[in-house]
């Protein structure tokens, strides 16, 4: 249990997951499943990248693993005091590229040995679990959905276009908005689309959105 800005948070500090090619015993293979079982119960995820180092591609699978269990995150690029300018660039540059479908976590440049920086975490990590419980009205959610798919209809598929008639936020941590739909089926192209828009107006900064698409059964009758 820590204190950090006056809130108190409960921290589970795992061992990391490293490349595959390095599990090389079972007490590695231990700690990397443990991991994972830990993210299944993680309201905020903090995935610390290496900054002399850049984004790996583990660091990318853990990205998606975070984003897949629903746990909110932020980015943590370490050692950037001892990171010389030409590196600080790649990895800059690293972030933005392989860890781009998670463009709207909060990326922080700290330095864990020294301290340096570390004074935003606090407010960053209450932002984001505040984004992590946001509701949009039934209404306003609507209203909005409807605008947007007026203005840029779903793409046919199969021959058939998907029409959302209805939205509602079903739950929280993350946010969770179930689309009934007539229709043909609405894709994952459209739904990162309306997950964009959503962003714009209401950031939901850090947390993951999950847009579930439900097709309307259309009664019989005899």
């Amino acid at each position: 249990m820590i204190e950090l800005d006056g809130a108190h948070y409960r921290v589970v500090d795992t061992a990391g997951i490293r490349r595959a090619s390095r599990i090389d015993s079972a007490a590695e293979s231990f700690s990397v499943e443990r991991a994972r079982l830990v993210l299944a119960e993680t309201d905020l995820s903090l995935l610390v990248i290496d900054g002399t180092q850049g984004v790996t591609h583990q660091e990318q699978r853990l990205a998606e693993e975070i984003v897949e269990s629903g746990s909110a995150l932020i980015v943590l690029v370490n050692k950037w005091d001892i990171t010389d300018a030409e590196q600080k660039e790649r990895t800059v540059e690293d972030v933005g590229d392989r860890l781009a479908f998670v463009s709207w976590a909060p990326v922080l440049r700290i330095a864990a040995r020294t301290g340096a920086r570390m004074q935003r975490l606090g407010s960053a990590i209450a932002e984001v679990l505040a984004s992590r419980e946001k509701r949009i009205s039934t209404p306003e959610l609507n209203r909005r959905i409807i605008t947007w798919q007026e203005a840029h209809p779903a793409p046919t598929r199969g021959g058939r276009r998907g029409r959302i008639l209805y939205a509602v936020q079903v739950g929280t941590a993350p946010p969770t908005i179930v689309l009934f739909v007539r229709g043909g089926e609405i894709g994952p192209d459209y739904l990162r689309f309306l997950e964009g828009r959503l962003r714009e107006h209401d950031a939901f900064m850090g947390t993951p959105i999950r847009l579930v698409a439900r097709r309307r059964q259309t009664r019989e009758l005899r």
